[in-house]
């Protein structure tokens, strides 16, 4: 019987700590999103870059999807990517650089660190996606 309860209690503890494991990934992931999307939306060069490409226009305007190859189209697949490539460690230690304020050397080196697990193509992926959502919520304070 002591076994049975032990068991038990061994279960509530493993599904606890998955729970809680997942919940911290989606939303740190979730936090990277947004700290994506408010640096893209501050850089409009990045994102007329972004637009030149008729593909992408497109699908920011229409929502069709891109001939081009991306590794990953919604932000449901973004924060995926972004969970598999950055441990809560160093997604929790970039999001308190950067809440507390960085100065250009300090921006440099927090992008650099990004781009350390990420392709161009990733890159591109993940800034389409970001200027997608902006142009959702921006759509979504407008309608009444």
């Amino acid at each position: 019987m002591f076994k049975w309860w032990l068991g038990v209690v061994l279960m509530i503890f493993i599904f606890t700590g998955v729970t809680a494991y997942l919940y911290t990934m989606d939303y740190a992931s979730e936090k990277a999103m947004i700290e994506i999307s408010k640096e893209l939306t501050s850089n409009e060069g990045e994102i007329n870059k972004l637009l030149e490409d008729p593909e992408i226009r497109k699908y920011i305007e229409t929502g069709e999807v891109p001939k081009k190859k991306l590794p990953f189209k919604t932000k449901n697949e973004a924060v995926s990517f972004i969970s598999d490539r950055y441990s809560i460690q160093e997604l929790a230690s970039i999001r308190e650089k950067v809440s507390k304020g960085l100065n250009e050397k300090e921006k440099i080196a927090v992008y650099e660190k990004l781009l350390e697990k990420v392709t161009d193509e990733e890159l591109m992926a993940l800034k389409v996606v970001a200027l997608n959502e902006v142009k959702k919520k921006n759509t979504n304070k407008k309608s009444p």
